[in-house]
């Protein structure tokens, strides 16, 4: 059984690069990243024990939160 979502849906990862020369031998590159940018909640899967009284509910959800990152790369 699956829960209602599936990863492949939804904005996971975005990424933004650029370049920046100095010369013809010399550039810094500037990155930037962010994972979960819409920050949807990803739902766990319902509870599949037919027993249970909580039967097919959603009682929680994963913890992956939004997350962005930057870095710089020298070139030479």
């Amino acid at each position: 059984m699956w829960g209602r979502w599936s990863s492949s849906r939804t904005l996971r990862r975005s990424r933004l690069f650029r370049d920046f020369p100095f010369s013809e031998t010399y550039s810094l590159e500037f990155r930037a990243e962010a994972f979960n940018l819409s920050n949807t909640p990803h739902f766990n899967n319902p509870n599949s024990n037919v027993n249970s009284g909580n039967f097919m509910r959603i009682r929680s959800a994963n913890t992956d939160q939004r997350t962005i990152r930057f870095g710089l790369r020298f070139r030479w």
